[in-house]
């Protein structure tokens, strides 16, 4: 990874202006790969009316009952608020 880091050994991020030094391969099939799952729930959400955007039928851990479900939905949401209060403030560091 080293041709990848600049002056100053930072990584390649849109804060620094590095994003140029990473292949156009990997772009396009970053963009392919969520081009692909958008199109699968979009596909899913036509075929099945009960379907919630997210499930991909993964239930390891998850509560069975309608109160579990609610506490963990809930809890996810705080999750990705949190997570992104804290991109943003390591952005502004």
């Amino acid at each position: 990874m080293a041709p990848m880091l600049d002056s100053t050994d930072r990584v390649p991020s849109l804060l620094n202006g590095g994003l140029g030094k990473i292949s156009p391969g990997y772009w396009v099939t970053c963009i392919g790969l969520t081009a692909m799952i958008d199109i699968f729930g979009t596909l899913r959400t036509k075929n099945a009316p009960d379907y919630v955007p997210g499930d991909f039928g993964l239930c390891l851990g998850y509560p069975s009952n309608e109160d579990g479900k609610r506490r963990m939905q809930l809890a996810e949401i705080k999750n990705g608020r949190l997570a992104m209060i804290a991109v943003f403030g390591f952005a502004i560091q």
